[in-house]
């Protein structure tokens, strides 16, 4: 009966991949260790023609298209504007809450 189990075991589809699951797991680990011990293998990243951002965005422009990109950069500014806002106002409240402490102590009898 257990000879019979396992041989069911074996040839099951899900048995298979998983271990084709565990081996390309294993081959990757591998590979990445290798490639970490041998940086001189791994070719460097070509760089980008210069202003290609800039001619992308105009071409965007040009079209009226709104990408994620401006969005995002959007509420990023405005975010910033806004927590910049409020440090300001938070520092001078600060600044207040320190002189008015600092002048009652000046002020009590000791």
């Amino acid at each position: 009966m257990e000879q019979k189990k396992d041989s069911i075991n074996k040839y099951s589809i899900f048995h298979l991949l998983n271990t084709n699951q565990n081996s390309r797991e294993k081959l990757e680990a591998h590979l990445l260790d290798y490639m970490q011990k041998h940086p001189e293998l791994t070719p460097a990243a070509p760089a980008p023609p210069p202003d290609e951002f800039q001619k992308i965005m105009t071409e965007l422009n040009k079209r009226g298209s709104k990408t994620v990109v401006r969005k995002q950069l959007r509420i990023l500014y405005y975010w910033n504007s806004v927590i910049c806002c409020l440090q300001k106002s938070a520092l001078i409240i600060r600044r207040k809450i320190l002189k008015l402490f600092h002048s009652m102590k000046r002020k009590q009898p000791e």
